[in-house]
């Protein structure tokens, strides 16, 4: 049997993606500022990031439901990634140390957040089937065999897997049409079928 336990955990969380725009919002803002005032052969530019800085604060703030939505978030990355990673060229041009090591870091980020926030609806399931349980991409240990696992519970909306070195995994689980006597008589057959390749020494 196959298991997919979807769950309340989302892959990417609102106050993340907030957090990353105010970050940028920030960096554009200072800046911004900084050329404006001390540089003199590019002091528009400096203008023109402090007001970016300034419009794209303000509307994280103001709308952040909809700067955090999926259909805004991703156009939006894009055009910080292009502001981002021209202030970094600039940098190295000019030999702008600090500037040049903030904005490629701050280039790295955006470029992850692309990638992890595009593709997925960010939904998270727990997969269970006669190999083992493999959980969430957001957990830090991805695959249980069963040698590893001692009991599997399923109630009240709540996965609890116990293991055999005393760790615990606990996730809440949204609506599914899983019979939770089935999925854990399931579970035990494979906990007790699996006991015995349990290496002593590790348990």
């Amino acid at each position: 049997m196959i298991y997919d336990l979807p769950l309340e955990e989302v892959k990417v969380k609102p106050h993340q993606v907030t957090t990353l725009h105010l970050l940028c919002a920030l960096s554009f803002i200072g800046t911004g500022a900084i050329i404006a005032v001390y540089n003199y052969t590019i002091p528009i530019w400096g203008v023109m990031l402090l007001i970016a800085g300034l419009v794209l604060a303000v509307t994280t703030i103001a709308k952040n439901k909809w700067v955090v939505s999926n259909k805004v978030t991703p156009p939006l990355r894009v055009a910080e990634l292009i502001v981002a990673l021209s202030i970094a060229v600039l940098s190295i041009i000019e030999r702008w140390k600090f500037p040049a090591g903030i904005f490629g870091v701050l280039s790295v980020a955006l470029l992850f957040a692309l990638y992890w926030e595009r593709a997925t609806d960010g939904a998270l399931f727990i997969h269970l089937d006669a190999d083992g349980v493999k959980l969430p991409i957001t957990a830090r240990k991805r695959f249980l065999s069963w040698p590893e696992v001692e009991q599997v519970v399923l109630r009240y909306g709540t996965l609890s897997i116990n293991c055999a070195d005393n760790r615990l995994f606990q996730y809440n689980v949204t609506d599914s049409n899983v019979d939770s006597e089935i999925f854990e008589a399931f579970c035990s057959v494979q906990v007790e079928d699996n006991r015995g390749k349990r290496i002593k020494d590790e348990w």
